[in-house]
């Protein structure tokens, strides 16, 4: 039978963008596992953050809101979690990005990238979790198709991390492609994508609602949760 208690009282940390971070209501992906399992969460996620750091947001603000999600994970705990949860790409998936040069993934493991492409400052996010939190379990989660972003830009960054993780031993949440959420489907975006405060539904398709956490995010991050905790 398999376990169902393991991830009780266990140590996460989530990194990321306002899909973890929770956008105008707090709750991310990663919310109903945690309070499930009565987890240890600790969220660095804030909303609006991308994996190229860009110069105005690379410090905390007044509301000590880090939109790097690198500098995310310099300025996080030291003390090693059970699991780190880390996302990022929704708001680096511009046109403009994708057709300019993404960067090229490189041979390399020792955290000279350049930070100004796509793929150099994803590398540099794997390299700070790796050499940071040398014993947690890293997981990647890839978010949603979304109508928000195009077609083409999703699929490239998607291919990119993909590609980058696998070079890094760091296992993914295939949401993209595996995940059965698709906000571009116009039923699924009214009933699980939410805008704002005032309503709970009826979104632009990039930010789920709690319910569309709960049920199509949930399952799939629980599921390799679980498959890779160690005694």
């Amino acid at each position: 039978m398999l376990k169902t208690t393991t991830l009780h009282n266990k140590t996460l940390y989530g990194f990321g963008d306002s899909l973890i971070a929770g956008h105008f209501n707090g709750i991310g992906m990663l919310d109903y596992i945690a309070d499930k399992y009565h987890m240890h969460f600790e969220k660095y996620a804030c909303n609006g953050a991308s994996v190229i750091p860009h110069e105005p947001f690379s410090f905390p603000d007044m509301d000590g809101i880090v939109y790097d999600i690198g500098k995310q994970i310099e300025l996080a705990s030291d003390i090693e979690p059970d699991f780190i949860c880390f996302n990022g790409m929704t708001n680096d998936a511009r046109e403009d990005a994708v057709i300019q040069s993404p960067g090229i993934l490189s041979k390399t493991f020792d955290g000279n990238y350049d930070t100004t492409t796509f793929i150099g400052a994803f590398e540099t996010i794997c390299y700070k979790l790796r050499n940071k939190y040398k014993n947690s379990i890293i997981i990647y989660i890839c978010p949603h198709k979304m109508p928000t972003r195009t077609e083409h830009a999703q699929d490239t960054l998607q291919n990119h991390v993909r590609c980058a993780c696998e070079k890094w031993s760091i296992p993914y949440v295939d949401i993209y492609r595996k995940g059965d959420i698709n906000t571009c489907i116009d039923t699924m975006r009214m009933e699980f994508s939410y805008d704002n405060m005032t309503d709970s539904k009826n979104g632009n398709g990039t930010h789920l609602n709690a319910e569309g956490y709960k049920r199509w995010y949930a399952p799939m991050i629980e599921k390799m949760l679980l498959e890779r905790m160690r005694e």
